[in-house]
């Protein structure tokens, strides 16, 4: 009987945090909306995705993109994607999150979480950038930007997973990250 009760346990995702980090257009949101459809498509109901600009307009007032700005809102955001997952839900989350600082904190802060960075140069971002926020960057219109006058700082250690989003395509980076997804999550079965 304890056997047939490990079988079904590992057939179940275990909740976690699967969170993608990396400069403006790198792919992000991209391929943290692919992973949470892909997800959703293989039967998993009790997943949530969070994008950076969707949980900005989830908090009690609007801030910018100074440092100091960023600093007040991580404990926020981090808080709304820890209520979701305390409710058993998997968490896909797409965010810039530049420090490392802050990356170390929100691993502490999951049972289970896997750090996806995503590597593109600056130049070729830019290019990608439709909005327009790089070339603002470069003009100095804006105080902070990630990548142009502020770095983002690669973590040393803990980094599951980093997907060159510059030489592979988006279908190439998306499959590499449901594979390692699964894995994390223990739902090897479904590959099957």
């Amino acid at each position: 009987m304890n056997n047939s009760k490990k079988e079904v346990s590992l057939c179940k995702p275990l909740p976690g945090a699967i969170w993608i980090s990396g400069i403006t257009a790198s792919g992000k949101s991209t391929l943290g909306k692919r992973l949470y459809e892909d997800l959703v498509e293989l039967g998993i109901e009790k997943i949530e995705f969070f994008d950076g600009d969707e949980l900005r307009k989830r908090l009690d007032r609007e801030y910018g993109h100074s440092l100091e700005e960023r600093e007040k809102i991580f404990p926020e955001i981090l808080k709304i994607i820890l209520a979701s997952n305390n409710k058993g839900n998997i968490v896909i989350v797409s965010t810039i999150i530049h420090k490392r600082k802050w990356r170390e904190i929100v691993s502490k802060s999951f049972q289970h979480y896997m750090e996806v960075y995503l590597k593109c140069p600056v130049g070729v971002c830019a290019k990608r950038d439709y909005k327009g926020h790089y070339q603002k960057g470069f003009n100095g219109e804006y105080e902070l930007f990630v990548g142009v006058t502020e770095p983002y700082e690669e973590s040393v250690n803990g980094t599951e997973l980093v997907l060159d989003t510059f030489s592979l395509s988006i279908e190439a980076c998306s499959k590499i990250l449901l594979s390692k997804a699964l894995n994390f999550l223990h739902f090897e079965t479904y590959l099957k």
